[in-house]
């Protein structure tokens, strides 16, 4: 595959619970090519992949959509003969409407045993076999927003509060977080990380549960087994630099306010992807 630059592009497996229960994935027709197939498209400029299949999901189905665990890629050469990488989310879907266009003509709801017969793509399949049979689940974890200078707090640490950066951080936490099925908010005792969920708490209706594995200080293991505990809850779990540097590398990013996206699976916690803090 030398000679060409390899075309980057990102789709998703659009997934709604349907009328009786059963899971339902979105399937799109393209008339120019007449199939059925998954919506995806090729990224834009500096876009990134997750971006890219935001916006591709949502130009060809009309549907605003939050992402969920990355599916497996699909590599072939495109009409040009050029290497072609397509990465592929689960997502689901929080509003919008479609709308018939010259490039997709219909969408259609298939359970998702329909949809792999349905597809006309062997990497469609593949993706959607895929996404029948995986076992992982997101967890989301968030390093507290700002909370003034440790120096200059004279009392006990453990309840210095977030400063008017950091709950506008706060807010922009709930903001992003607040379209997905949440079923646990998960805090260290502290403070500051407790404040930085509660307009989530707030909007959610849910409490905000303080667990001293995710305090600052605590190893690895222990706020390890916090996430697999909740695994398949969606639990947003708030903590610090050093837990969040234990979990996702010392080098990994981690500016307060940030969201690291978590994927687990069995007893296995992998970082996916993060979430940088507005502004």
């Amino acid at each position: 595959m030398s000679g060409h630059e390899v075309v980057r592009a990102s789709g998703g497996a659009v997934v709604r619970r349907g009328p009786d229960g059963v899971s339902e994935v979105l399937v799109i027709h393209r008339p120019s090519y007449g199939d059925w197939t998954l919506p995806k498209g090729k990224a834009e400029g500096d876009e990134t992949d997750e971006e890219c299949a935001l916006r591709e999901v949502a130009e060809e189905t009309g549907l605003t959509c939050l992402l969920g665990v990355e599916l497996p890629s699909a590599a072939y050469r495109d009409g040009k003969g050029r290497p072609k990488v397509v990465r592929y989310w689960a997502m689901a879907p929080t509003g919008g409407r479609f709308a018939p266009s010259g490039e997709v003509d219909q969408v259609r709801w298939f359970p998702l045993a329909e949809a792999i017969s349905q597809v006309s793509y062997d990497g469609d399949r593949a993706v959607l076999r895929a996404l029948a049979t995986t076992r992982k689940s997101l967890a989301f974890l968030v390093r507290h927003g700002q909370a003034g200078k440790r120096d200059q707090w004279r009392g006990d640490d453990r309840l210095r509060p977030l400063d008017a950066r950091g709950r506008a951080q706060a807010q922009a936490v709930a903001d992003r977080l607040a379209g997905y099925p949440v079923t646990r908010l998960v805090s260290s005792p502290y403070e500051r990380c407790v404040q930085t969920l509660l307009p989530l708490a707030q909007r959610l209706g849910l409490p905000v549960e303080r667990r001293d594995e995710l305090a600052e200080g605590e190893p690895r293991a222990r706020a390890m087994a916090v996430i697999v505990e909740l695994a398949g809850a969606f639990p947003i779990l708030a903590t610090h630099g050093d837990v969040v540097g234990e979990l996702c590398g010392e080098d990994a990013p981690k500016k307060k306010g940030s969201i690291w996206v978590l994927e687990v699976e069995g007893t296995g916690v992998t970082p996916a992807r993060y979430l940088a803090p507005p502004g």
